[in-house]
């Protein structure tokens, strides 16, 4: 065998198409019971595949934009357009399957995979990489499950596992595609690293990003499920800010999500403090003074006006309750300059005390990884074991929502692939 690459998510497919395009024989092993589970499932099942913006990307910045250098937009979309995929441009230089459905996207690459003779093992999960002469051998542990059937209600239950085995695969490269240890419900827990640690690659250690933020409860009191939009500054105890983002954010009991919060992730360190600027999504002005708004909404009123009909039109129920006990106020009192100040003050910065983030199994991506320096961005292909490639999330990059972390996957995936030749 030429290639064994182990992981078929995305990094892999592209990996795969690559070599096999090139004339390699080439077989992917993947430890789930299906190939692309998680892109089948990405931009909430619509398949926000890659974007055609500015590049957003942190851990090993350099390297990601030295990858995406080398294999830029163009081409992986022309890569996607080449395996059957049509495709759309939404805002923000978001790229989708013209049908918004990312099972097309899978049928799609999974078809080019057919016809070139790529050979798929699902169910096995690697154990170990070695090297032996000329060649690789990877361990694996592989898992024959029963068919999946349908219960009575509809519902799909997994057929159970029947059996299993120890197998080895030899190849003269390998290309490690295994993701990173976020959504380990999808397959990447996070058990590949060790596998190149053992070779001799740095782990930059990998904590989860794109997740919610877990905050104080007080300020949260009442408003699980409702949106905003709001400016969003991450505070550090000392007070520099860490980031910012802008957008939608979403209440629950215990925290803040939303696509605005959760690019913040990354970023918390102990003793931050979540300010939100609420001018947007509820005076209409991001930029206004607040004060001056609310007191030409109470001119209208006659000048005298309860914090609640002060806010009707603006925040509904929950929301009012939230700003006027944050403001330390009563709603049913008629509003004074103080309690007009204090109101104003809290609509412009709503501050919550961050106490951490959602754990993996809730995050969309991992931050850090396989330190990214031991790898060639031109080829993906490890300084420290040659034959030896690493692509995608596996790598210490990660990219903010919006198409960004699939684009660097299949660039990291056709780099590695073309490399073999």
């Amino acid at each position: 065998m030429d290639t064994l690459i182990i992981g078929c998510g995305a990094a892999g497919v592209a990996a795969a198409i690559a070599a096999a395009e090139q004339g390699e024989q080439v077989t992917v092993i993947e430890r789930n019971r299906k190939p692309l589970k998680k892109l089948g499932v990405t931009g909430n099942g619509r398949g926000n595949l890659l974007n055609c913006g500015q590049l957003r990307y942190y851990g090993d910045t350099a390297f990601a934009h030295q990858v995406l250098e080398k294999m830029p937009y163009a081409q992986v979309k022309a890569f996607l357009e080449s395996c059957g995929l049509t495709l759309t441009e939404e805002d923000e230089g978001r790229i989708y399957p013209a049908a918004y459905q990312a099972s097309v996207a899978v049928d799609a690459l999974l078809s080019r995979m057919e016809q070139l003779g790529i050979r798929i093992v699902c169910g096995a999960q690697a154990t170990a990489i070695r090297h032996c002469g000329d060649q690789f051998v990877v361990d694996a542990v592989t898992t024959e499950y029963a068919p999946d059937f349908v219960k009575p209600n509809g519902k799909v239950k997994k057929g159970e596992a029947l059996r299993q085995w120890e197998t080895a695969f030899s190849a003269r490269r390998v290309i490690v595609t295994a993701g990173g240890a976020a959504a380990p419900v999808h397959g990447t827990d996070g058990s590949i690293y060790s596998l190149l640690t053992a070779l001799g690659h740095h782990l930059i250690p990998p904590r989860p990003a794109l997740c919610a933020l877990v905050t104080a409860k007080t300020p949260l009191q009442g408003l699980s499920g409702q949106r905003v939009r709001a400016q969003l500054t991450l505070v550090a105890a000392h007070g520099a800010v860490l980031a910012k983002s802008r957008g939608e954010a979403l209440f629950a009991d215990d925290g803040v999500s939303g696509i605005a919060a959760m690019q913040l992730a990354r970023f918390v360190e102990p003793g931050c403090v979540l300010h939100m600027d609420l001018r947007e999504g509820l005076l209409g002005d991001a930029h206004g003074d607040a004060l001056a708004i609310l007191t030409s909404r109470l001119e209208r009123l006659g000048g005298t006006a309860t914090p609640t009909q002060l806010l009707i039109g603006c925040a509904n129920a929950a929301l009012q309750a939230a700003l006027c006990r944050m403001a330390g106020i009563d709603r049913s009192l008629p509003v004074d300059e103080k309690a007009l100040c204090a109101l104003a003050a809290v609509l412009a910065d709503y501050a919550i005390p961050v106490a951490g983030t959602r754990d993996f199994d809730q995050a969309q991506v991992t931050a850090g990884g396989l330190d990214a320096a031991q790898f060639d961005p031109s080829t993906m292909e490890s300084r420290l074991v040659p034959g030896l490639y690493a692509a995608g999330e596996v790598l210490d990059v990660d990219g903010d929502c919006g198409g960004y972390n699939l684009m660097f996957a299949f660039a990291g995936g056709l780099l590695a692939g073309k490399a073999g030749r």
